[in-house]
């Protein structure tokens, strides 16, 4: 079975429900069932980007926040939408920020956000591919997990879609990075120039060690399996074959729910 013949992942997102924003008091609510009170946690100085955020009260807004030493982290940002408030412009996605938090529990509170500037805003293509990027993060982390690799990929990535520069290998390179957060890629033997693949599961495995299962998986050919395991995607042919090996391989993680993105985008195929 060859690339061509692969199930595309993006085909049954049209089935998938809308998504549902948590409420301040549900997710206090959920912190407060957890048991022992947490800790307060007063953070300074932090790297961060707002992943997405939605309204909270009449001025203020709930944001959920990339940040470098603490991963994921939902803050309250009162005022934000209060004209001439401190935070009025900051909490949009893709905005490079610094940071002072605090809090206990599952929702903490924003204090200080200044903005380090540096990046092209987002447009067109680039802002459809920056929202996908962050749907990965949303779907494919755990809160509250500090991930300083996959943040410093994540900012990588965002520059080179805001300089508009090899975009595709820029999103192939920040999927392996982000899968082999997952623990994926532990196969020894796969990857290997000489050897073709086979997409099972979430990995890629060598055709010798799949045995009478790789007829009935999708086939992936050395060189692209080599490209996928060394992010080598110089190769314009092997690029487009890698998205679609990339497609699967993310596709089995995310699970039957799918990516939001792909049900609302019409440019999906630029991914």
């Amino acid at each position: 079975m060859g690339m061509t013949d692969t199930k595309d992942v993006s085909d049954d997102s049209d089935t998938l429900p809308e998504p549902t924003e948590p409420s301040l008091m549900a997710l206090k609510a959920f912190a407060k069932e957890a048991g022992e009170p947490a800790k307060v946690l007063k953070v300074r100085d932090e790297p961060a980007f707002v992943l997405r955020s939605w309204p909270w009260k009449e001025s203020s807004v709930i944001a959920e926040c990339f940040t470098k030493r603490h991963g994921r982290q939902v803050m309250s940002v009162r005022g934000a939408k209060r004209p001439g408030g401190r935070f009025r412009g900051l909490i949009n996605p893709f905005s490079p920020l610094i940071i002072n938090y605090n809090g206990a529990g599952e929702v903490k509170n924003l204090t200080v956000a200044r903005w380090l500037g540096g990046l092209t805003p987002l447009a067109g293509d680039a802002l459809l591919s920056g929202f996908y990027i962050n749907e990965l993060v949303l779907k494919l982390t755990e809160p509250a997990d500090p991930q300083p690799a996959l943040f410093d990929a994540y900012t990588r990535t965002l520059k080179a879609l805001a300089e508009g520069t090899a975009v595709q290998q820029a999103l192939r390179i920040f999927e392996v990075d982000l899968l082999r957060i997952l623990g994926w890629g532990q196969s020894a033997r796969a990857g290997k120039e000489d050897e073709d693949c086979v997409v099972e599961g979430g990995e890629l495995v060598p055709v010798s060690d799949a045995g009478q299962r790789a007829s009935e998986l999708p086939l992936v050919p050395a060189r692209v399996a080599h490209a996928v395991f060394t992010q080598d995607f110089s190769d314009e042919t092997i690029l487009v074959a890698a998205r679609n090996v990339l497609r699967l391989l993310i596709g089995y993680y995310v699970g039957q729910k799918g990516l939001n993105v792909r049900k609302t985008m019409a440019q999906w195929q630029q991914f």
